[in-house]
């Protein structure tokens, strides 16, 4: 199974982000780096043997301000092997930006999706391995302004990407993000029942329990963030899992 730590980035610094309340996120405090500079978040992971990384750019998904020069840094100065990044909406040239950074996946949130067929037009240009759909969850709940997807149930919006040629999802419940209450182990096993592509799960992690559970379920990687920085995870607990 793949951890996969979170850098968020919002005012071009690394911030906490709790419950989904970007308004209120303060700059990351952590044990892990001195500075919440998101190139020195990220190699601080890369220090920890981190091989993958997931950056939200909050300020393009909030703002629309994307910040390539950001990205493209964060590949070339971090050295981390495979980086995907959730900038908001997409069009195929924006899509074909972010790629040329050297960006090895781009995450599609159904917070941002305005309609499947954006998503299936990204998807007759681009690679599907390049796209990553994410179902992202308030409370349980889709959060999307897609009329398609509103009132269908999880499981079924999963099927659905997958038959648009998805192939990888996650699942991500922006209510549980830094608060360490822990995933919603029961949506994770539908769309785990539903589905044939790899899934991640991201939002409330606490500790190695959660990790193990999800991997016994099946979870292809998890997403992780607070965890990590207040030490709660540390290096020597994920030894199995960073090779």
């Amino acid at each position: 199974m793949k951890i996969i730590p979170v850098i968020d980035v919002l005012g071009g610094v690394t911030v906490h982000a709790v419950k989904g309340l970007r308004k209120e996120y303060k700059p990351l405090k952590s044990v892990l780096c001195k500075s919440p500079d998101p190139i020195e978040v990220g190699n601080a992971f890369k220090r920890m043997g981190f091989k993958n990384l997931y950056i939200a750019d909050l300020d393009a998904i909030m703002y629309g301000k994307l910040n390539l020069l950001l990205l493209k840094d964060m590949k070339e100065k971090t050295g981390i092997d495979e980086i995907m990044v959730d900038v908001g909406t997409y069009s195929y040239t924006k899509t074909e930006k972010i790629l040329k950074t050297g960006i090895s996946k781009i995450v599609v949130g159904t917070e941002t999706l305005q309609s499947t067929l954006d998503l299936i037009k990204v998807l007759e240009k681009i690679k599907a391995e390049k796209i990553v759909v994410s179902l992202d969850l308030i409370n349980g709940k889709l959060l999307t302004k897609c009329v398609e997807l509103k009132e269908k149930p999880l499981d079924m919006v999963s099927m659905l990407f997958e038959n648009f040629g998805v192939k990888m999802l996650i699942v991500l419940e922006l209510s549980k993000v830094g608060s360490g209450e822990g995933p919603n182990f029961n949506v994770v096993e539908k769309i785990l029942q539903k589905i044939h592509v790899p899934l991640i799960v991201g939002g409330g992690i606490r500790n190695m329990e959660d990790i193990l559970k999800l991997e016994k379920m099946g979870v292809y990687g998890v997403l992780i963030a607070t965890a990590l920085h207040n030490g709660k995870i540390r290096r020597e607990d994920l030894k199995q899992f960073l090779g």
